[in-house]
């Protein structure tokens, strides 16, 4: 299945970076990058539904304004509201909340469905709200990301898919294939994070797991790093190409609802 990727050039600007590094840390900071550059790079019809929003840094790094968030968990809409960007936020799942059929031109969806155990009444709410001719905005892992850590090997790959709550990372013709059941055709493939890019990630992350003393010792070396060398690291990570030939670490998929 030949599909329609884009792999042009991808780089988030210093100021943004810098906000990421003061509130992700450094490896989750240089993941979220890469989503935020290529989520950038779509449109959004409104209005706008973003599922699994979370506390909604990323998609008000994206869009300004955003019809209704939703997410299961009371805390992170708390922090999403302080945003300023959303008009309705719902503490529940998408498939549990009340939305008029057709009704959405855009559902935006940030580093969600590879956690979804059940996955099925998800795609079925997506299709259900969107408007004919709307769009589906995602992005995931793809199925590479666990060939591509610190140690090669699948028994690794699994524990560390096991430690994210990994469920769902498919290659872009699988997603293809089961969004297709639900009228859902791709448009185009954005993959993002080389090999090398999600090596360093995978090291600088487990380094932040470590424990010395009762805390975690990168965290604690990178909170008190000087902000000037915090916005020297920024202006120098804006420099990174986020891109990645096909099929990437990463990638957003959009998908077109039938119709007109």
């Amino acid at each position: 299945m030949q599909l329609p990727v884009v792999t042009t050039p991808l780089h988030l600007e210093a100021p943004a970076f810098l906000k990421l590094f003061r509130q992700l840390g450094p490896s989750l900071a240089l993941w979220r990058a890469a989503e935020v550059a290529a989520l950038r790079q779509q449109d959004y019809a409104h209005p706008v539904l973003d599922v699994g929003c979370g506390d909604g840094l990323i998609t008000s790094m994206v869009l300004e304004k955003v019809e209704i968030g939703c997410d299961p968990f009371r805390d992170a809409l708390k922090l999403a509201a302080r945003t300023g960007i959303y008009r309705r936020l719902e503490a529940a799942p998408v498939e549990e909340i009340s939305i008029k059929s057709g009704s959405v031109a855009t559902v935006v969806c940030n580093s969600v469905l590879e956690h979804a155990a059940v996955l099925d009444p998800v795609l079925s709410t997506v299709k259900r709200v969107l408007r004919p001719g709307g769009r589906f905005v995602f992005c995931t892992p793809t199925d590479q990301f666990s060939r591509w850590l610190a140690l090669p090997v699948k028994t690794y790959g699994s524990w560390r898919n096991r430690h994210l709550s990994h469920v769902n990372l498919w290659p872009a013709q699988m997603w293809a294939q089961r969004l297709n059941l639900m009228s859902l055709t791709i448009e185009s493939v954005r993959p993002y994070m080389t090999r090398p890019l999600v090596f360093l990630w995978d090291v600088v992350d487990l380094l932040e797991r470590v424990w010395v003393a009762g805390h975690r010792l990168v965290g604690v070396i990178w909170k008190r790093l000087p902000p000037a060398l915090l916005s020297k690291l920024s202006r120098a990570a804006s420099r990174i190409d986020l891109s990645a030939p096909f099929p990437g670490g990463g990638h957003v998929i959009v998908a077109r609802k039938s119709g007109s």
